[in-house]
């Protein structure tokens, strides 16, 4: 069976904006009518363009206060409606400069493919299934949270609308659909915030296996990428984690949309390079 995804994930291109923040394409009108799996399916299908590049800022902050700053860079690239190639590198500091991550999603039932290089060590890693749970570079992001969700292994429900940050929104709630994905998640449930106004992910929650609220997700910041391009993004990601008191911030300082990529980027000899 195909895969049928949705990004309800974000890390910009290291989740191919996946994590970004969830998108709803349907009109406010259209989401009426939608199940809430077709509004979750609908969302995925507004957040995407057929190749994305940015750089942006990474600010990790403990519970003490104390920030730690790194710059990236990524691109993606789609090749289909359900598979997607992703390449970002760390430019500073320079202790981290160079780590490179590499990630394939496809388009059957393998599961999606993760490398990480290692500059310090001149080494590739490739991310098992067992260890997509890991916190990616001292982030708040899991590797988990930086792929692209099986729809089909999920199952989604309205909750109440509310209004959040001034903007009506409606709640859909996501939770495993069968035991291999339980077994596979580092949640129970994730929730996610949609503004009425302009479709986009005001906020999203995830529920860890102790039914605890493990972390929270805030998109900010939304407005087109550029004058000449109207599709609006959110250009700043709050992470959260509400059990340690660590949170990371995502700035966007370029957001491109449908630029030229060359499909050779997407390889492990680039890891290297």
């Amino acid at each position: 069976m195909k895969k049928t995804r949705i990004s309800t994930r974000t890390l910009g291109v290291l989740a191919a904006s996946a994590l970004a923040a969830s998108i709803f394409a349907a009109t406010p009108a259209d989401a009426a009518e939608m199940t809430a799996k077709q509004t979750a399916k609908a969302s995925d299908d507004a957040r995407r363009s057929k190749t994305e590049h940015q750089i942006m800022t990474m600010t990790l902050t403990n519970k003490r206060g104390q920030s730690r700053v790194r710059t990236i860079e990524g691109w993606s690239k789609e090749l289909s409606d359900v598979e997607e190639h992703r390449f970002s590198r760390f430019l500073e500091p320079s202790d981290v400069r160079n780590t490179t991550l590499l990630s394939y999603d496809y388009n059957d039932e393998r599961d999606d493919d993760t490398w990480l290089y290692l500059p310090a060590l001149k080494k590739i890693k490739r991310i098992l299934s067992s260890n997509k749970k890991d916190y990616f570079m001292g982030s708040d992001f899991t590797y988990e949270d930086m792929e692209n969700i099986d729809i089909v292994n999920w199952s989604y429900s309205f909750a109440e609308p509310e209004t959040f940050a001034g903007e009506p929104c409606w709640v859909v709630e996501a939770v495993p659909a069968n035991e291999k994905e339980a077994g596979e998640t580092s949640y129970s449930k994730t929730v996610s915030w949609i503004a009425k106004s302009d479709m986009l992910s005001r906020k999203g929650e995830y529920w860890d296996k102790k039914g605890r609220l493990a972390k929270r997700l805030l998109v900010e910041d939304i407005h087109p990428t550029s004058d000449s391009d109207p599709r609006p993004r959110g250009h700043r990601m709050i992470m959260s984690n509400l059990i340690t008191g660590h949170s990371t911030v995502l700035e966007m300082n370029t957001l491109e949309l449908d630029v030229e990529v060359k499909p050779s980027l997407f390889s492990q000899r680039s890891l290297r390079q």
